[in-house]
């Protein structure tokens, strides 16, 4: 008898991504506040959350490896079930949403250099934390728009096309703010809050999708 597609049927596996998934954003977000409390002079309005890892600050080694590089790790066995429960095999989807992942570890394993709060951009370090971030943001954009094809295509899942298509734009948003940041004067004034909406939204994302195919799991 054939055994059924990995993560498609078995409805457990879906859960289980659910569950990496929270623990990657309880744990970020926890270390987070705790990190930025015990560093001084840090505020969450002003100030990049690479400044907690970066060369010379209190406790880097510390967060690199509880801010950045355990979430980092969770959400690539999330990613991997997210992709494993919508399509049963490792596709383009699985392998964009571990990258994706793992580029969010890389930023705790190539911390940046900064100086006086600003990045130091000559540093290759600074130079390879920045291509992390990349390697971070572009697969999970590629992603978010792969998964509402995915879904709408698939009878099982047509009916979260369009939660799919709010959160893929939602993924877009994200990555725009950036460029963005500088015009409304809110944003431009609290440039680390600019930061912690992106990162919210890149969690989240993940969060609401796994719980998506873990109890939802049939058409409407």
């Amino acid at each position: 008898m054939r055994s059924p597609p990995i993560g498609r049927s078995i409805t457990s596996s879906g859960k289980h991504s659910l569950l990496f998934g929270i623990a990657a954003t309880a744990i970020f977000w926890i270390a987070l506040v705790v990190f930025a409390a015990i560093h001084p002079d840090y505020t969450h309005s002003h100030k990049a959350i690479s400044e907690l890892g970066a060369f010379a600050a209190p406790n880097a080694l510390a967060w690199n490896l509880i801010g950045f590089i355990t979430p980092g790790i969770l959400l690539a066995i999330c990613g991997a079930g997210i992709a494993l429960r919508v399509d049963g095999k490792k596709t383009a989807l699985f392998w964009l949403l571990v990258i994706s992942s793992l580029g969010f570890a890389g930023t705790g394993i190539i911390p940046a250099e900064m100086a006086d709060g600003s990045p130091l951009m000559e540093s290759p370090w600074t130079t390879g934390h920045v291509l992390m971030t990349f390697v971070s943001g572009l697969p999970w954009l590629v992603a978010s728009v792969l998964l509402v094809a995915h879904v709408r295509r698939d009878p099982q899942w047509q009916h979260l096309g369009r939660v799919c298509l709010i959160l893929a734009v939602c993924a877009i948003a994200s990555l725009s703010l950036n460029p963005v940041a500088g015009s409304p004067p809110f944003l431009a004034d609290n440039p680390g809050l600019v930061q912690r909406i992106a990162f919210a939204i890149y969690f989240g994302w993940f969060v609401v999708v796994a719980y998506m195919l873990a109890f939802q799991d049939k058409s409407a």
